[in-house]
């Protein structure tokens, strides 16, 4: 995870990808935003450019499209990277946000949807993630040591 890389959002509706803009340009975010249709599309993307991307945040229709298609999952996309993929939609009568990678895992609701909220819950992510120390990735032979 780079803190200062791009933060990576896998929306197909380019009204969904403006409102992101929007809110990040709110907070002052200074990450470059890069968006995607697809998680193997982003992934082919930072490799082929060698990019270390800062966050990903994926519509969660994208990510099941993906996921079924593709074999790609935010699991894959944690180990290659090292940044946090978190899931949101604001589709549905309730906007959320999962956050997998925090402990415990927290999913955000904002009920009914307001774009306010939504700016709240994405500035509190990413202040999150930018003042996390470092990701750690937990292969199964460090799990097994803790577990005995």
């Amino acid at each position: 995870m780079d803190k200062n890389g791009p933060i990576i959002i896998i929306e197909e509706r380019a009204e969904d990808q403006n409102l992101f803009t929007q809110i990040f340009e709110e907070i002052g975010l200074e990450n470059e935003l890069l968006y995607f249709n697809a998680f193997i599309d982003a992934q082919e993307y930072l490799i082929f450019k060698d990019i270390k991307p800062f966050i990903f945040f994926s519509n969660i229709v994208n990510f099941n499209h993906d996921k079924k298609d593709n074999d790609v999952d935010y699991k894959t996309i944690f180990q290659q990277f090292n940044s946090p993929c978190l899931f949101f939609s604001i589709l549905f009568s309730n906007c959320f946000v999962i956050d997998v990678f925090s402990c415990p895992t927290k999913s955000y609701f904002v009920n009914p949807y307001s774009e306010e909220k939504f700016k709240q819950v994405l500035s509190t992510i990413v202040d999150y993630w930018k003042n996390e120390k470092k990701l750690k990735i937990q292969t199964k032979k460090k799990k097994l040591k803790q577990n005995l």
